[in-house]
């Protein structure tokens, strides 16, 4: 763990050259089997891309889908982005970070509540 001294301390962020933005529909994870670890698989839902479709021709111009001819999967689709892996103590910081978020989130629905009224 990093000590700090009083006073101040600058952080300075620099996005990795993996960085990218990830829609997230939900998470799943569990605590790793030989550590004290946290993980956290992140994931986006959507419909199934099929896997073949069939379209009519006529006089040389595509036409509707022959749905009946859809190849692929059923259900919802969910795509799992990223493992997040981490300790209880970020755990908690996260979850406090959340905490303000959705706080905020609220209070910016309230105000915008307020003013359409």
């Amino acid at each position: 763990m990093v000590e700090f001294i009083e006073g101040e301390i600058e952080f300075h962020f620099e996005k990795s050259h993996l960085f990218r933005v990830i829609h997230v529909d939900g998470a799943v994870g569990a605590i790793a089997p030989s550590s004290k670890l946290i993980h956290m698989s992140v994931f986006s839902e959507r419909a199934p891309v099929p896997k073949k479709t069939v379209h009519t021709v006529t006089g040389g111009i595509l036409g509707a889908e022959v749905t009946e001819k859809r190849e692929g999967r059923q259900g919802i689709f969910r795509e799992v982005e990223v493992d997040l892996v981490f300790s209880a103590e970020t755990a908690i910081a996260i979850r406090t970070w959340l905490d303000d978020k959705i706080q905020e989130s609220q209070r910016q629905q309230q105000i915008i509540a307020a003013t359409r009224a």
